[in-house]
């Protein structure tokens, strides 16, 4: 433990230094920029109470505006029986009570929403003669309210606010008044160059409606819902129904409303065109009765950049203090060590000549200790070396009993064919009937290059020979290995489940070998179910692409999990009285054809067993 303390203590003084530096640091420039923000904040909040006061005021200036107009009698009589004089009439009077109170344009639209007479009609965006009727603030005036309303003029293609009031007479609507005023002037107020704040005016959709920013105008700061976009749409609010949105992130979110976010800085100038991005405060307000909110934003570089510098200033302090604690420690430390270092040399000298005294007497036992070790070493290896040289004798005459058996194994099958045939041909001769006899010659012939082949594969553990990869029909092959198995005792209990999705393939294989193949799939799956249980196998064959794929699958148990990786193996074996070698031989036979040989447990919604899965090449010149 001592030496553990002693190798801590070097690096645990610079870890706390640079720790309590960092922790300092971080609580300078924490504390710093909350109180900045704080007072920012203040001063955002008068900023936006003054704005929001402003555009209240300036809106309400133009209230009375429609009213005034709508009051008039002779609004009413172009109304009630419009005429070109009565037009021309109202047309004058218009252009003089627009200019007396500064507004865009003052129009009279009809009950059906036509204008009839405008401030602007000798322009050639003239209102009259334009229907508005699906704007907003014509059908709330027609209704009997006050219709307001703020988008871009279908005429003018210009912005601006509209207000609306109807004209009554005998207690019956019979039209409207609307006023046009122009905001951007508010917008050019707002302007200051070099004063790192941004103000907007949002609408109840979400749309930014005015901006300090062009480049923010029109824009939105979440997708729209289908039901704004329907309203923008059927009003005609802006000149596209999708409006992009305006690219920020909130960083952080104040129980007032106000929030941290990063936007793009605009570029100086007029231009509308954006560089980069800045951190600010954003603070809300309420504004007007359209549930419009206006939100003034200011840059957070100087309040980062106080935070900085105080952040600097304690770590730095902090740092200088460290470095006179350290070279005074240092200092005494040195001191010490020079003291230390003359008592250890007369320690060191008096110590010496006993330690070299221990030292010679453990080397002497060791050495004797060492000696014995290695002469019990010397006798361990050779006891080790003959150990070995029985083992390897013993595995030789394993291998050579383990493949007499594989060699009976495979033999087996043919050989019993054999015998069944020829004593069928003895019977068919004795009663005349030569053309069965000779099928079944044909048969032992077959059988006879069968047991060549076989023999020819065994030899393959010891020598790799070439087989010639010929033309092979799938289906003949099999026909042929299930006439062989049928010979075999027990083979009345197996059923056979055929499904050719081609009535045949032709593959490149060796005949011999694909029959072998077949062969030792079949009588596994028969050995692997009980005797006395009926044996299910299903043969399935497709083409895909230039394969052919040969699925034979059993309702046998399955091979165990442990067994998957060496089925393939020489002498590998589940059975209890198996050799391993069937599927050893199967495998090389395909990997001679350059074929492939898998397997695999089928799961129990599957129905369970095992399935062998045979990949051939499928002949081109088919």
């Amino acid at each position: 433990m001592a030496f553990g303390k002693w190798t801590m203590r070097p690096a645990l003084g610079p870890l706390l230094a640079v720790g309590s530096l960092a922790v300092l640091a971080w609580a300078s420039y924490a504390w710093v920029k909350q109180r900045q923000l704080d007072e920012l904040h203040r001063t955002l909040d008068s900023r936006a109470e003054l704005y929001a006061a402003s555009i209240g005021g300036a809106l309400n200036k133009y209230e009375f505006l429609p009213l005034a107009v709508a009051q008039s009698d002779a609004v009413a009589q172009l109304l009630e029986q419009p005429t070109p004089d009565k037009v021309a009439q109202i047309n004058a009077y218009l252009i003089d009570i627009n200019q007396r109170a500064g507004a865009f344009a003052v129009y009279v639209l009809d009950d059906k929403g036509t204008t009839l007479a405008s401030s602007n009609w000798q322009d050639r965006s003239s209102y009259v003669g334009v229907n508005y009727g699906f704007r907003p603030y014509f059908k709330n005036a027609i209704a009997g309210g006050i219709g307001r309303f703020y988008g871009i003029g279908a005429s003018t293609f210009e912005a601006g606010y509209f207000i609306s009031q109807p004209v009554q007479r005998n207690g019956r609507i019979i039209g409207i008044v609307a006023a046009k005023v122009n905001l951007d002037w508010i917008e050019q107020s707002w302007r200051t160059p070099g004063a790192g704040e941004q103000i907007w005016v949002k609408d109840a959709n979400g749309v930014l409606i005015l901006a300090t920013t062009q480049a923010f105008k029109f824009k939105t700061l979440a997708p729209l819902s289908p039901a704004a976009k329907k309203d923008i749409s059927e009003q005609r609010q802006f000149l596209q129904e999708n409006l992009p949105i305006l690219p920020h992130q909130v960083r952080r979110q104040f129980s007032d409303g106000a929030s941290v976010m990063t936007l793009e800085r605009p570029q100086t100038g007029d231009t509308p065109a954006l560089s980069g991005s800045a951190d600010y405060l954003a603070v809300h307000r309420a504004l007007g009765p359209l549930q419009w909110q206006i939100t003034v934003l200011a840059e957070l570089d100087q309040v980062n950049a106080a935070a900085r510098n105080a952040a600097i200033a304690a770590a730095l302090g902090w740092a200088l203090l460290l470095l006179a604690l350290m070279y005074a420690r240092q200092r005494r430390r040195r001191i010490d060590e020079r003291l230390n270092a003359q008592q250890t040399l007369a320690r060191a000298y008096e110590q010496l000549e006993i330690k070299v005294e221990q030292r010679t007497a453990d080397l002497v036992h060791a050495n004797g200790r060492l000696q014995a070790e290695v002469a019990e070493r010397e006798r361990a290896e050779q006891t080790l070396r003959y150990a070995q040289a029985e083992l390897v004798q013993s595995g030789k005459l394993a291998a050579i009993g383990q493949m007499a058996a594989g060699v009976t194994h495979e033999l087996n099958q043919p050989l019993a064919a054999l015998q069944t045939f020829s004593d069928n041909a003895k019977v068919f001769l004795a009663r005349g009937r030569i053309d069965d006899a000779l099928d079944n010659l044909s048969t032992i012939s077959d059988l006879v290059k069968r047991l060549g082949y076989v023999t020819s594969q065994l030899k393959g553990f010891a020598r790799r020979s070439d087989d010639a990869r010929k033309p092979v029909s799938v289906r003949q092959a099999f026909a042929q290995t299930m006439l062989q198995i049928r010979t075999r005792k027990g083979s009345q209990r197996l059923s056979l489940h055929e499904s050719w999705l081609e009535d045949d393939i032709i593959v490149l294989c060796n005949a011999i070998g694909l029959e072998q193949v077949f062969s030792n799939l079949i009588t596994n799956a028969m050995d692997a179910v009980p005797e006395g249980e009926p044996v299910q196998i299903w043969l399935q064959v497709r083409r895909e692409g230039t394969l052919a794929i040969i699925h034979i699958t059993d309702n046998g148990p399955g091979i165990p999990l442990a067994s998957l990786d060496k089925i393939f193996d020489p002498f590998y074996t589940t059975k209890e009285h198996g050799l391993g070698l069937g599927l050893s031989i199967s495998a090389g036979i395909l990997r001679a054809a350059g074929s492939a040989l898998a397997v695999r447990n089928r799961s129990a919604a599957e129905g369970g067993g095992a399935q062998f899965t045979i990949t051939l090449s499928c002949d081109s010149g088919e």
